[in-house]
């Protein structure tokens, strides 16, 4: 008991507190600690949200890709001039200005792929549909035809730019998406 007296009369007499200049930079310093801990913390949270928009576009133009993959790959030479193609020894063919596709699909349909009201549109023999969802604008389309007459092998380069419109204009994701299809049909 008297090691705990003689403490406590200690303590008592040292009677040594804080200075305010002491507080002051204790204060900063928490201060700033804290600042810094809560913009690292909304940064990442910014960050998954972009990372969760760009995932949600490319999984909504998935569909697309996959209806016009099949529809591509299985494409065949429009020999009987159904589809008024210039060509019809190609089995792809685009516009003058590259922006609508033509060919003729394995089920015998003219097919057509184009831009309308921002939206990727398919043309199967009057059958008309969009292929892309609602909140997807799909813009600057371009259809690059390449024919490989030594080894007869057609393909199809797409290029487009698609932005989604969903949610906050904030967390809108823009992407330029280019991929090159080729052709199974051969001769």
């Amino acid at each position: 008991m008297n090691i705990y007296k003689s403490m406590f009369r200690k303590m008592i007499i040292n009677k040594k507190g804080t200075t305010l200049l002491e507080m002051v930079v204790a204060l900063a310093l928490f201060s700033t600690a804290m600042l810094s801990a809560t913009e690292i913390f909304l940064l990442v949270i910014e960050g998954q949200r972009n990372a969760i928009a760009a995932q949600n576009l490319q999984e909504n133009m998935r569909y697309s890709f996959e209806t016009m993959a099949k529809e591509l790959r299985m494409a065949h030479k429009d020999q009987g001039g159904d589809c008024n193609m210039v060509n019809d020894e190609r089995i792809y063919e685009a516009d003058v200005t590259n922006k609508e596709l033509y060919f003729k699909n394995y089920h015998d349909q003219c097919v057509r792929y184009y831009i309308d009201n921002d939206r990727l549109k398919i043309d199967r023999d009057l059958d008309v549909a969009y292929i892309t969802p609602d909140e997807i604008k799909v813009s600057n389309l371009k259809f690059d035809v390449v024919d490989d007459i030594q080894n007869k092998q057609s393909r199809v380069t797409m290029k487009m730019d698609i932005e989604n419109l969903g949610g906050k204009a904030l967390y809108r994701k823009n992407m330029k998406i280019q991929t090159t299809l080729s052709s199974r049909y051969y001769e």
